[in-house]
Parts: C-alpha cells; sequence; structure tokens
C-alpha cells in the first residue's frame, strides 16, 4: 500500500503540472489562434489562395482549439483527484471508482473531439475559399483510435474496481 501512496502522491503533482500546461495553452490557443491555423493549414495542405479570414472565422479556430483541449483537462483532472484519494489510501472505493470511469468518458470524448476538432477546423478555414476550394477533412488516425480504446479500458477497470469493493464490503461483514 505505501507504493501506492508514494506514487500517488508523486502522480498528482506530475497532474497538476500538466493540467497548467494544458489550461496555459488553450489560453495561448485561445488569445492566438494562428498557432492552430498555420498546424491547420500545414497538416492538411490548405491552398495559399484561402483568402484572409474573417473575424468569426478567427473566433471559431480559437473556439475550436479550445473545445480539442476541454475533454484533455477533464480526463487529467479526474485522474489527479483518483491518485489524491489513493494517496490517502482510499483505493477500492466509490469515489475512486467514478473518478477513474469519469476519466474513461473523457478520454472517449477526447478521441471523437480530435476527430470532429478537425474536421470543424478545416471546414472554418476554408469557408470563405472560392469555388472549389472548400475542404472537408476526416482524420482518424491511430492517435485517436488509442485514446478512445484506452478510454475503454479505464471503464472496464473501473467496473472491475467497483466489483472489488462491492466484494470487499461483503466480505468485512462476514468477519
Amino acid at each position: 500500500m505505501q507504493k501506492i501512496q508514494r506514487v500517488s502522491k508523486a502522480m498528482d503533482y506530475i497532474l497538476m503540472l500538466a493540467f497548467l500546461a494544458f489550461a496555459l495553452l488553450a489560453v495561448v490557443l485561445a488569445v492566438f489562434p494562428d498557432i492552430f491555423i498555420r498546424e491547420m493549414f500545414n497538416t492538411y495542405n490548405l491552398s495559399p489562395d484561402i483568402p484572409p479570414l474573417s473575424v468569426w472565422q478567427y473566433g471559431a479556430m480559437a473556439g475550436v482549439a479550445v473545445l480539442t483541449l476541454a475533454p484533455t483537462l477533464f480526463v487529467i483532472w479526474k485522474l489527479r483527484k483518483m491518485f489524491q484519494l489513493f494517496a490517502k489510501g482510499e483505493v477500492f472505493t466509490p469515489a475512486a471508482t467514478r473518478h477513474l470511469f469519469s476519466a474513461a468518458k473523457g478520454m472517449i470524448a477526447w478521441g471523437i473531439m480530435a476527430v470532429l476538432g478537425a474536421t470543424a477546423a478545416v471546414l472554418v478555414l476554408t469557408a470563405n475559399a472560392p469555388a472549389g476550394g472548400h475542404t472537408l477533412v476526416i482524420n482518424v488516425s491511430s492517435k485517436e483510435l488509442s485514446g478512445i480504446f484506452t478510454g475503454i479500458v479505464f471503464a472496464v477497470m473501473s467496473w472491475v474496481m467497483q466489483e472489488a469493493a462491492r466484494l470487499s464490503e461483503e466480505n468485512a461483514g462476514f468477519v
């Protein structure tokens, strides 16, 4: 149990730093969407003939950038809450399993948002392109699929933890 508590304390600090870093990244992308816009142009080889972006396009790109980071922030926060409980010795508790299950849902949402976010970003970027310059991108890579599958694994692990907690309570009743 001491090893779990020691590693969990370290994970608490690491995840807090990760949360702060991703939150800062979200703020930077919201304020300076040009970073995200350049990345989209480079990744999807968008035509340089696209007219300059309008104000609504900059705002929409900032929104897409922040929305694609939101599930990551949620997952980091929920995992941090779970590790805080582990650090206190609360391993097979309803609260710990809820945090893990919430992180699982967040991972699945992240995978879906990554696909939809890229699609939305390219649609916004090419919205004012001349005829024939509009682009529809649907990109599903191993990164998105591994996020979704990791979420499914987390969900199953949370169910296993719930069952272990139930069995532990049952056994405590017999003693």
